[in-house]
């Protein structure tokens, strides 16, 4: 069973505007002006896999305006079946809800932040 663990990125999502969403190569770069109205700068490195999507769903105990690291990703599982990761390489389920805006999600093995 998928489990949302919270986790303080160094950044909020909530109330945030829509995000600027960049692919290069297998790096990912994430960009939005939070509440606050600070610019951030997310970087993923090593990116396998990500996904927006305006629908919400949420797992249990999970808010509409925070960051999470999902345990038991059935998401990432795929990955590693499928042999698009290996099973000696750490990945992450990362899932951002933007409150109103969507839901950004993302498989990588860390992820930098730049405010």
């Amino acid at each position: 069973m998928e489990i949302a663990k919270l986790i303080e990125p160094g950044f909020s999502t909530a109330d945030a505007e829509y995000p600027e969403i960049n692919q290069d190569d297998g790096d990912l770069i994430v960009r939005f002006v939070d509440w606050q109205e600070r610019r951030v700068e997310v970087f993923f490195g090593d990116t396998i896999a990500f996904k927006w999507q305006m629908a919400e769903s949420f797992l249990e105990n999970e808010r509409d305006d925070s960051s999470y690291q999902i345990e038991s990703s059935n998401w990432l599982e795929l990955h590693y079946k499928q042999g698009e990761i290996g099973q000696n390489e750490k990945y992450n389920h990362y899932k951002f809800n933007f409150n109103g805006c969507g839901q950004l999600e993302v498989l990588a093995q860390c992820f930098t932040v730049k405010t």
